[in-house]
């Protein structure tokens, strides 16, 4: 009988352990469209976003976040302007995609950042799709601004926490 019930609960475990919440990490210097990234006017919307948006799909194909995993954007960027906010979303923008499905459906924001000033911090999102081809941090803002966010390495590492 004890057999049994220590059976049972390892089994209990390890089945917990296969559906427990992952949490994954992105350091935007990681991103495979260089350490330089351009916000300008937005030609489908009213607001300004980057222009080559970090991607980072090399680290998470074949373990693409599922629904109610975490991931945590790391960040360490110098801008050459003051921007009054900064927001960011972790999106999926391939074509299979259609170009926009969000990843998180939060968008969160920092601000108050000063030009030639390195600004660090990270941003915590809940899963809510999975990606269907690609992992990307979209970066944005109302203002008419037109910037340039130079990314530093933050010493965390992309991919599975």
């Amino acid at each position: 009988m004890k057999k049994l019930l220590l059976t049972a609960a390892i089994f209990v475990l390890a089945l917990g352990a296969v559906f427990a919440e992952k949490t994954y990490i992105i350091d935007l210097a990681e991103t495979t469209n260089g350490k330089v990234v351009t916000i300008g006017k937005n030609q489908y919307g009213p607001n300004y976003q980057n222009t080559n948006p970090p991607t980072f799909t090399k680290y998470f194909t074949g373990n693409f976040p599922e629904p109610g995993d975490k991931i945590e954007v790391h960040f360490k960027f110098t801008s050459n302007v003051d921007l009054p906010t900064l927001q960011m979303m972790v999106i999926d923008n391939s074509e299979a995609a259609k170009w926009w499905t969000p990843i998180s459906d939060e968008n969160q924001a920092v601000t108050d950042i000063k030009a030639k000033t390195p600004f660090e911090g990270t941003l915590t999102y809940t899963v809510v799709n999975k990606p269907v081809s690609a992992v990307s941090v979209q970066l944005m803002y109302d203002d008419k601004i037109n910037s340039k966010l130079t990314l530093e390495k933050t010493g965390f590492k992309t991919g599975k926490k």
